[in-house]
């Protein structure tokens, strides 16, 4: 088989688009169909069906689209080791992982990593872990930064550091000048918190379960950010991450008060058990181990 052919299927399946499989291989769409065509004859069976607004594998394309992955992902990651051996660092490094993690605890690592290694090219999603986790499956991304356990038997994690969640008022709020409150304290209160689907919520409901407690939650939002300015004028308590809060809590904009009862989360990285790491992304697991290992945020 021509290793250009495979590459324009293997483009075409996970792009979903002849065009955008052209754009992203720098040809034009008829020659990516030529490829196609090419391909399918020597295989004797049709690997993609034409569909009006989309296009979708059949099951040979299924099986080759499977094979394909693992093979580039395996050439990829050749070029990585044999530029890594003449000192250059150079290609694209994708991360997945959540806006908290985005916003308060990669900047420190992505900055260093940015200083040594100025010609790699940084993506960061930011995403939940659940979509995280699919991101890593569909070598989406290189590699995530999610809360454990990842569970799925294709994913291998590492973890990395833990993370406190408090509850967090106005400074004027009755809860306040404690030190720390029972769930079901929390319980009784009316709270703000992230909408379902993020691990964050599912791991705070799980909390309060498992206590016999059930949550008022009166307003559910999109993230961290907006959760604590509507803490700030008093529409009711939220639960964070403590790391998102170091700020307000240093201006004097809100207050937070520990939590009996809720456990800190793992934080952990996850990658593809199949897929071999690059060079550039063996070089920001190792900085972002050593700035995070062991922390307690």
């Amino acid at each position: 088989m021509d290793l250009q052919q495979l590459r324009g299927f293997f483009e075409v399946a996970r792009e979903g688009s002849f065009t955008r499989a052209a754009n992203k291989l720098f040809v034009t769409q008829p020659a990516i169909s030529q490829q196609l065509k090419a391909l399918e004859a020597e295989i004797g069976g049709q690997l993609i069906e034409r569909r009006r607004k989309s296009l979708r594998l059949t099951p040979a394309g299924e099986i080759l689209f499977r094979r394909t992955r693992s093979i580039f992902s395996h050439l990829d990651g050749a070029i990585d080791e044999i530029d890594a051996l003449k000192n250059v660092m150079r290609g694209t490094v994708t991360i997945g992982t959540s806006d908290t993690n985005c916003m308060y605890v990669l900047p420190p690592v992505l900055a260093r990593f940015r200083s040594a290694f100025p010609e790699v090219e940084v993506v960061v999603l930011n995403k939940t872990s659940v979509e995280v986790n699919q991101l890593v499956l569909d070598d989406s991304v290189d590699f995530g930064l999610v809360t454990l356990p990842a569970g799925h038997r294709e994913l291998a994690s590492e973890p990395l550091f833990t993370r406190q969640d408090t509850v967090i008022c106005p400074p004027g709020h009755a809860l306040a000048s404690r030190r720390s409150v029972s769930l079901k304290t929390v319980a009784a209160q009316p709270v703000l918190a992230l909408e379902q689907g993020s691990k964050s919520r599912s791991v705070m409901e799980e909390a309060f379960r498992e206590a016999g407690q059930e949550l008022d939650v009166v307003m559910n939002l999109g993230s961290v950010e907006v959760i604590k300015r509507f803490v700030e004028i008093g529409f009711g308590i939220a639960m964070v991450p403590k790391v998102a809060v170091l700020r307000e809590l240093e201006e004097g904009n809100l207050a937070a008060v520990s939590v009996r009862g809720m456990k800190p989360r793992e934080i952990g990285l996850v990658f593809h058990r199949s897929r071999s790491r690059s060079a550039a992304t063996k070089a920001l697991v190792g900085i972002a181990k050593e700035e995070l290992s062991g922390s307690r945020l």
